[in-house]
């Protein structure tokens, strides 16, 4: 299929999306290396961040040993109010924040030391879950050690609406504290239920006989959560299974009973590394795929082995709605989703692509930029934008903090283009990139788009000046696109068959709607 149009009228034809810009960047960080993987807002209009950090200067104070978990509270105009490490002498990464009623913050994420801060590890030189409990200014006020005798690392934390704090991630244990885990020799993932004491009220092993590794959680609506990573199971608690390593999206019951855990994906590899819950229960979830359009998958824009971002619709009972890719073909990995004020999803990670849906990219294949892109709410694609520099640069985590302004936290090793002021090696990098003006935002132009269906043309009525047209097919890849349309026969003649989404844009006025191609 050719990504173009053909008219019975001239045009120039140029891309019909506006480009986003950064309104605001910064580097946090030493000489050493730094990772930012999580943000939240803070009500004084400014963001907290975890991450994790081997740096003892710059805007680190102080490091206990190796790598500590780092944590930095950020006013509105990205100045530093505090920054702590926490730690002891081995490793230590912080994965995931939330801030409590009265100010506080509780941080997720893993330790495989024994002293400093550290109390309560479980195994021998092997990491255990790590639960910190701080203060409005960073002061530790507790913090507890999860897991058994074998390597056990949290990836994600929440308040439920009742109060209590769920903390998800992966388990290898199945002693200590972990009881359950469906295999002898692999992973499960695993989900624990706390009081704001942090004492231990439940817990859950979620897998098969294989390996799963649990990446992400949203906490629902009935006090329980949904669980998502990947699986390469296919029994247990899971079903579904296709091949190599799947998507797993699993909802776990307040109560902390399976209600149904499946994979989706296809011959290749898949990993879920996102999810939300909707306004009407049901939920959305994204990771990555390297499968070339079979199982679950479809519009693949690499070759097999190269990954897409993949973004699943499901319904409150885990079906398949829809499944939609993006990117090019070179390697494209998604990591964060949210739902925007809109209705529609942003969703970031990175990319490696310089075709496809991308455009923009600043470095070579082997050094990725932070790749952000806004959907709307059936997956259409409305805007991207490549960010970063020369060097390597990933997104891990992205929300809106107003409308059409969002907050993107990763890391950068870059120095140039979008990057400045990098303290030494990899920097955790915070941006805030300003979308453009969605279709869903803008008035109806009113005019006649027909014959529908059609299988060799159809027509728009004649404008009274030159308007934007831009069709995608199902999957959101540009078919054509032009700035100076004025109306005519539009040829579909080398477009296969399927339902293909047309917007027609002059004046802030919006014609959207839908043609069916027939063969």
């Amino acid at each position: 299929m050719k990504n173009f149009c053909f008219f019975l009228l001239s045009f120039l034809s140029v891309s019909l999306i506006a480009q986003p810009t950064i309104a605001w960047q910064k580097n946090y960080g030493g000489s050493a290396h730094e990772y930012a993987w999580k943000s939240i807002p803070t009500s004084d209009g400014g963001f907290v961040f975890t991450g994790n950090t081997e740096s003892s200067n710059g805007d680190v104070p102080d490091n206990a040993g190796n790598t500590d978990l780092w944590v930095a509270r950020v006013n509105s105009v990205g100045a530093i109010v505090w920054s702590f490490t926490y730690g002891g002498t081995e490793d230590e990464e912080g994965y995931d924040i939330v801030e409590a009623a009265d100010g506080t913050f509780y941080v997720a994420g893993w330790t495989n030391s024994y002293d400093g801060d550290v109390t309560g590890n479980h195994g021998t030189y092997s990491s255990d879950f790590w639960v910190l409990h701080i203060s409005s200014s960073g002061i530790l006020l507790k913090e507890k050690c999860f897991g058994g005798t074998s390597d056990d690392d949290a990836a994600a934390i929440g308040f439920t609406p009742d109060g209590y704090l769920l903390v998800s991630g992966t388990v290898y244990s199945n002693d200590g504290d972990v009881s359950g885990n469906h295999s002898s020799s692999e992973t499960d993932l695993w989900v624990i239920k706390l009081d704001t004491a942090l004492n231990l009220l439940s817990q859950l092993c979620v897998g098969g006989s294989d390996y799963e590794e649990g990446l992400n959680m949203a906490v629902t609506t009935d006090n329980g959560c949904v669980l998502v990573g990947r699986s390469y199971s296919s029994d247990g608690d899971v079903t579904g299974y296709h091949a190599g390593s799947d998507m797993l999206v699993a909802k776990i019951s307040s109560t902390f009973m399976v209600e149904w855990a499946k994979c989706f994906g296809g011959s290749e590899t898949e990993e879920g590394n996102s999810v939300v819950q909707l306004y009407d229960g049901s939920y959305a979830a994204l990771g990555y795929t390297s499968t070339h359009n079979n199982g679950d998958v479809t519009g693949h824009h690499g070759s097999s082995g190269m990954d897409d971002f993949w973004l699943l619709k499901l319904t409150s009972a885990g079906v398949l709605e829809w499944a939609k890719c993006y990117g090019g073909t070179g390697d494209d990995q998604a990591n964060g989703l949210t739902i925007a004020s809109d209705g529609g999803y942003a969703m970031s990670g990175l990319t490696n692509s310089t075709d496809g849906d991308v455009s923009g990219f600043h470095a070579s294949f082997f050094e990725p930029d932070v790749w952000v892109a806004k959907l709307t709410s059936s997956g259409t694609l409305l805007w991207q934008r490549c960010c970063g520099g020369s060097g390597q640069d990933e997104s891990f985590n992205i929300y809106e903090e107003s409308s059409n302004l969002f907050v993107v936290t990763g890391f950068t090793y870059s120095t140039d283009y979008d990057v400045t002021n990098n303290h030494g090696s990899a920097d955790g990098w915070i941006l805030k990139v300003n979308g453009v003006q969605g279709v869903e935002d803008l008035p109806l132009l009113q005019l006649k788009v027909y014959p529908n269906p059609t299988s060799d043309y159809f027509s728009v009525d004649y404008l009274q000046k030159e308007t934007t047209l831009w069709v995608t097919d199902i999957n959101g890849r540009t078919i054509c696109h032009t700035t100076d349309f004025v109306g005519g026969n539009v040829s579909v003649s080398d477009w296969a068959a399927g339902t293909y989404l047309v917007r027609i844009e002059s004046d802030n006025k919006i014609w959207s709607g839908e043609i069916e191609v027939q063969r």
